[in-house]
């Protein structure tokens, strides 16, 4: 089974966690929901195989998610 985590990274480039999904369609339905949100148009959002870590390198997902 796969784990998904979608990451939103804020304008202050500040990332954190938003869940971790277990299929690809519903971490890309999730982002789709959170940018529509007028309070979050400022923010990007990515899917990865990892959460993010304090200055360690992320295993990024090819596909990215941005406004």
């Amino acid at each position: 089974m796969e784990k998904l985590y979608v990451n939103e990274i804020r304008p202050d480039g500040e990332i954190s966690t938003v869940g971790l999904f277990y299929s690809r369609e519903e971490a890309e339905g999730i982002v789709k929901q959170l940018q529509n949100l007028p309070e979050k148009q400022n923010c990007k959002y990515e899917i990865t195989y990892t959460p993010p870590t304090a200055g360690g390198p992320q295993k990024k997902q090819t596909t990215n998610t941005h406004n």
